[in-house]
Parts: C-alpha cells; sequence; structure tokens
C-alpha cells in the first residue's frame, strides 16, 4: 500500500525499491523493515522524503495506535 494509515496495521512491512542507472539498467528489490526502519518509512509515506522528528513522533503514534486496535480486535474475537 502506499498509505501509511494502512501499512500500519500490517504485521510485517516490507518496501520495493527500484533504481535506474544511467546505462539504462533497472533493478528492482524487495526488503523487509525492522522496527527502527519502519517508523522512518512511515514518516516518510506520512510526510514526504524529509526525515523530521515531527514526521517520525507522527509515524510512533499512528503504530502505537494501530497496535492497540489490533489487540482490541483479538480481544473481542477471543
Amino acid at each position: 500500500t502506499h498509505l501509511a494509515q494502512v501499512a500500519a496495521y500490517a504485521d510485517r512491512h516490507l518496501v520495493v525499491d527500484k533504481a535506474t542507472y544511467a546505462t539504462g539498467l533497472t533493478r528492482s528489490g524487495v526488503r523487509a523493515l525492522d522496527e527502527t526502519a519502519r517508523v522512518g518509512e512511515l514518516a516518510r509515506m506520512l510526510a514526504g522524503l524529509d526525515d523530521t522528528d515531527t514526521g517520525r513522533a507522527h509515524a510512533e503514534e499512528l503504530l502505537l495506535s494501530a497496535t492497540a486496535d489490533k489487540a482490541r480486535e483479538c480481544e473481542t474475537v477471543l
């Protein structure tokens, strides 16, 4: 997804990278993010390409909210 609000609910966060070189070669790759990198990626998705403290704070708050929502949902099911 391209929506940070949806990505925050995921159990695992993957990033697809694409690079095009001067030779015309294009390479793509997929990597799994750890929690620190996930906060950075969610901040980028929320605020753009700049890495700011405000963007990171919003990303952390979004992750906490999503985690709490998922926990409440599990309690309801059980």
